[in-house]
């Protein structure tokens, strides 16, 4: 069993939620503000700015929601449910749906309080979720905030080795259909992981205005990377879809398309290691091709889905498929030169000057 960096902030959060709320004696021993520390806790610094705006809002709506049900016309379970359903209604019309629970767990407490002063006791109630919301907010930005750009390069760059070992296995006919069918499955679900993990990545400078620029320009890098592994992803892709289409080429034809991505492959390594600080920026060009070798490849390509054509051995989708694979293939080499121009330039400027992205064995999985 291991504890995350979240899982510690969320439990620090809370005790000192309640330490605070009883340090400033507004009663009910902390437990509101422990439940607000638990929903206020986001894994990111932006979306902890906007739901620290958000549950404010709500809470403060929740409460006074309450206390005019209160007043107006009393309070027993059936009017608890009433006036949920009535402030859930006005929390959807704010567009703060995200934040429902919370000032629904509020609005309940005031509702059924026993204390004579109602006006008093629903604003301490309201203050105590005011500060589970800040203190988690706090605890959040100031204690061990994420890393989401060294687990995002080591998400992308896992999940682009994989991808890889995949090509080259397919590309020497050492996989099994059903076996790649199931490995595809999860190749998506990281591709899917890497996605969120970029979303938080942008909402994660938030507070870093001087550096705004520079954060820009990481995100421009990512992006990059990100579209440069989903390439290799298509890549593996269709030569899966197409298998039996790759494997009755010519054995000339199998060889130059190995080898050519042999090339891209490695240069896709070799890119990574760039970025996370291993390589010098300037290195790294090999495996552009000059404009003959792109068009003798293309000549090849077309050359052979021309003859499928005019023979008619295989069906017009089979017959596609050459034109998929080519297509895939020079999609992923155009990607490459565009992300290692990217990466070239930004380590060359100073991006990522003062620290190198560190070793496998930092990521949590």
């Amino acid at each position: 069993m291991k504890l995350g960096a979240r899982t510690f902030k969320t439990g620090l959060a809370v005790a000192l939620s309640m330490l605070v709320s009883q340090l400033l004696g507004l009663g009910g021993g902390g437990v509101i503000a422990g439940i607000s520390a638990i929903y206020s806790t986001q894994p990111s610094l932006g979306r902890s700015f906007d739901n620290l705006k958000s549950r404010l809002m709500a809470n403060t709506i929740g409460g006074l929601v309450a206390v005019l049900v209160v007043l107006t016309v009393g309070s027993n379970l059936y009017l608890v449910g009433i006036a949920t359903m009535f402030l859930i209604a006005i929390l959807n019309f704010l567009k703060l749906e995200d934040v429902i629970g919370l000032s629904i767990v509020t609005l309940i407490v005031i509702m059924m309080t026993t204390d004579a002063n109602l006006l008093l006791s629903a604003s301490l109630r309201v203050a105590e979720t005011f500060v589970g919301v800040i203190v988690a907010f706090l605890v959040n930005t100031f204690i061990a905030p994420p890393r989401y750009d060294v687990k995002l390069y080591h998400t992308i760059d896992y999940a682009t080795t994989e991808f890889l070992v995949w090509i080259r296995a397919g590309l020497r006919k050492n996989t099994e259909y059903s076996v790649m069918n199931n490995d595809l499955k999860w190749a998506r679900m990281q591709l899917k992981k890497i996605d969120s993990l970029y979303q938080y990545l942008t909402e994660s400078g938030l507070f870093s205005k001087k550096k705004k620029y520079e954060n820009n320009r990481t995100l421009v890098v990512y992006r990059k990377m990100i579209q440069t592994t989903r390439s290799a992803y298509h890549v593996l892709e269709v030569l899966h879809d197409y298998e039996n289409v790759f494997y009755h080429f010519p054995q000339e034809m199998r060889i130059m398309i190995r080898e050519r991505l042999e090339t891209l492959m490695s240069g896709h390594e070799q890119i990574m290691l760039k970025f996370s600080g291993r390589v010098p920026p300037g290195q790294v060009n090999f495996f552009e091709a000059g404009k003959a070798e792109r068009h003798k490849l293309m000549d090849t390509f077309f050359q052979r889905a021309q003859e499928e054509s005019d023979h008619g051995k295989y069906s017009s989708s089979e017959s596609y498929g050459i034109i998929h694979l080519m297509s895939a293939i020079l999609a992923y080499e155009d990607d490459l030169v565009h992300f290692n121009q990217l990466v070239r330039s930004y380590k060359a400027h100073g991006g990522s000057k003062t620290k190198n992205i560190s070793n496998i064995d930092d990521i949590i999985h």
